[in-house]
């Protein structure tokens, strides 16, 4: 028996495990969003990261609700790690974050429903490395 449980837990939380956002990919449409970062060393505390984008509206009222073309929000990865929604063109990321010699930060551009956008099944994303002193 508790080892009936314990198949029954595991089952419950393998497929509870991506149910909040899935990993399906929204095709874009033309004209293609595109997307540029620039990140500066805040003057307190890690970086600000200016997120320059075109063809793209950000939403942030819209998650989780039916997709629009071209109109989601981001998500902000820092060394593979997510680290939060953004919702606007600028994001504060804290020094503590950047621990590795090369720090790789990627933004990538997600549907209301929260898939990435992608371009011929390419994710639309932009990718940038700071170097730790």
């Amino acid at each position: 028996m508790k080892n009936f449980i314990y198949f029954i837990f595991l089952i419950f939380f393998y497929f509870n495990l991506f149910a909040h956002h899935p990993s399906h990919k929204v095709e874009a449409e033309t004209p293609y969003p595109t997307i540029k970062l620039k990140l500066t060393k805040d003057n307190m505390d890690g970086y600000n990261l200016l997120i320059d984008l075109n063809n793209f509206t950000l939403a942030p009222e819209q998650v989780g609700k039916k997709n629009k073309p071209n109109t989601g929000h981001l998500h902000l990865y820092v060394n593979d790690i997510k680290i939060a929604r953004i919702y606007s063109n600028w994001f504060h990321i804290p020094g503590r974050y950047f621990n590795l010699k090369e720090n790789l930060i990627k933004v990538t551009l997600n549907a209301n429903m929260h898939g990435e956008f992608t371009i011929d099944g390419n994710p639309i994303q932009a990718n940038i490395i700071e170097l730790k002193d």
